[in-house]
């Protein structure tokens, strides 16, 4: 008789290639990243390690509307230059997931957000609101236009951003100072902790990242340097 045919497991479909390629390419820049000096090793391996299960992952695809982005006009000033170096795979991975992930301005305009808002675009790739859903997880690409500042803010996830083009200055912590971060730079947002992104001449173009506590909502004091200050939550568009 024949030998039996081996049983081999279901094959994953894999939807959307881009922006499983964009994980992979990302979970493997953080992992290597986790040595600089500066970086939060074990919070950037976490992030690795959720990266890579997530690339290989059924994850259910959705069709998300398009909507109005303003800040998108600055895209062809970010996708038309070189990459910088050592960033080639991850950028070659984030232009090719640019036209994918469900860009919006996320928030809804209030005193908060207006003066930032037509200059912000947040395109979650793979996530809750994202092209592939996720419950726990969100990686995304972001993009501030120039001599923009998104004011400080706090939030229970966990976050990761990668500079790809534009030097950035990020704040992390009420009372530290701005520390422009150029191309290449991890920078990692532990839960609760106030941060702050300031852009210069040109635009930011980054990798985003959260998880964790994902679900719950981000908050802002007027004063963030004041612990005794009320919270204060910015308002989510509806999607």
């Amino acid at each position: 008789m024949p030998a039996k045919a081996e049983q081999l497991p279901p094959r994953t479909v894999d939807s959307v290639p881009e922006l499983r390629a964009l994980a992979r390419s990302t979970g493997k820049y953080l992992r290597a990243g986790a040595s600089a000096a500066g970086v939060d090793r074990d919070l950037a391996r976490i992030f690795a390690d959720d990266l890579a299960q997530l690339a290989d992952a059924p994850l259910g695809e959705r069709f998300p509307g398009e909507t109005d982005v303003r800040a998108l006009a600055f895209a062809p000033r970010v996708l038309g230059r070189p990459a910088a170096p050592g960033l080639e795979d991850l950028t070659r991975a984030a232009r090719a997931a640019f036209g994918l992930v469900r860009w919006s301005e996320f928030y809804a305009e209030d005193d908060w957000s207006r003066d930032f808002l037509p200059s912000f675009a947040n395109g979650e790739g793979i996530g809750p609101d994202g092209r592939l859903r996720h419950d726990r997880i969100i990686l995304g690409l972001f993009l501030l236009g120039p001599e923009t500042r998104y004011p400080a803010h706090a939030h229970p996830a966990e976050e990761f951003y990668i500079v790809l083009a534009g030097t950035p200055a990020f704040q992390v912590g009420a009372d530290s100072e701005f520390v422009a971060r150029p191309p290449g730079s991890i920078i990692l947002h532990p839960a609760d902790v106030s941060h702050a992104i300031r852009s210069g001449d040109e635009p930011f173009f980054g990798v985003f990242g959260w998880r964790g506590k994902i679900a719950a909502p981000s908050w802002y004091r007027d004063d963030m340097r004041d612990p005794a200050a009320p919270l204060r939550f910015p308002t989510i568009r509806k999607t």
